[in-house]
């Protein structure tokens, strides 16, 4: 099925997976089912926030795929356990404390694309570095959603039609 349904109907959304473009599977999609989506895709960012700023990375790594893409580092692939290894490195700094508030979701079949907002604290610094964030998650047999892929980086000013000489 091409395109988007409307809010407030039911469709089914054919989910094709590699080459062989043999439908996964089949699933109702309606009004209801998005929402508890959307639902989900937001906790799963308040718990990335609490286990972040409680030190437990275990609690980050259980909405993270067996494989992560993120594009940020040099070597963007990296397994479970090699983003646990990222993580409590990043999670050992003294003083480090993140908000993160997920601004849009779009969900397209079994796929999620989460954009938000991290505020960044270091050290006791009263100054927050402002980050913007994708993730794109997959959803999973048991309907939850893994991050699959992510990137973060500064907020850049922009005004469009202003040109820098």
């Amino acid at each position: 099925m091409q395109g988007e349904a409307p809010l407030g109907t039911d469709w089914t959304v054919e989910c094709w997976r590699g080459a062989s473009a043999r439908p996964l599977r089949s699933m109702k999609v309606n009004e209801d089912r998005v929402a508890e989506d959307e639902k989900f895709l937001r906790n799963m960012a308040r718990e990335f926030e609490e286990g972040f700023n409680a030190g437990d990375v275990d609690r980050l790594m259980r909405f993270y795929a067996d494989t992560y893409v993120d594009v940020n580092l040099r070597v963007p692939v990296q397994t479970k356990a090699e983003r646990r290894d990222y993580y409590a490195t990043v999670m050992a700094r003294p003083g480090i404390r993140i908000r993160v508030r997920p601004d849009d979701i779009m969900i397209r079949g079994d796929l999620a694309f989460v954009r938000g907002t991290i505020l960044l604290t270091q050290g006791g610094d009263k100054e927050q570095i402002e980050l913007r964030y994708l993730e794109i998650c997959e959803r999973v047999e048991d309907l939850s959603w893994r991050v699959i892929w992510g990137m973060d980086g500064p907020v850049q000013e922009y005004v469009a039609g202003s040109r820098s000489q």
